[in-house]
């Protein structure tokens, strides 16, 4: 339970610092995000309670080819200067994208 703990502490601590750069600094918080942090975070994890490689490289070969996929998420934001659609109509479009592209890559891989 404590190691679940302590999983949990660093995990909500990378995340919450890079929200709070970005409320003075956006470029620099953009930045944290962009690191494979959740990834690398994530890998450890697997690792640490499995130790078993094999699993660990299978779990980054999927994240490797579903990282591009969820950059349809942010495709709204970019357009928003144009179209001026509030937040939660660009975030919601961008989920339904990011969706529409998984389900379609979900399609082509497992037909």
């Amino acid at each position: 339970m404590l190691l679940y703990l302590l999983k949990l502490s660093v995990t909500v601590s990378v995340i919450l610092a890079s929200a709070e750069v970005a409320k003075r600094f956006p470029t620099l918080g953009a930045f944290i995000v962009t690191l494979p942090l959740v990834s690398m975070l994530s890998m450890t994890w697997l690792y640490w309670d499995t130790k078993d490689a094999a699993k660990v490289s299978a779990y980054t070969r999927e994240i490797f080819y579903l990282v591009p996929l969820s950059l349809f998420f942010f495709l709204p934001f970019l357009f928003e200067p144009r179209t001026h659609w509030p937040y939660w109509l660009n975030f919601s479009m961008g989920f339904v994208s990011m969706g529409l592209a998984f389900g379609l890559f979900a399609f082509w891989r497992y037909q």
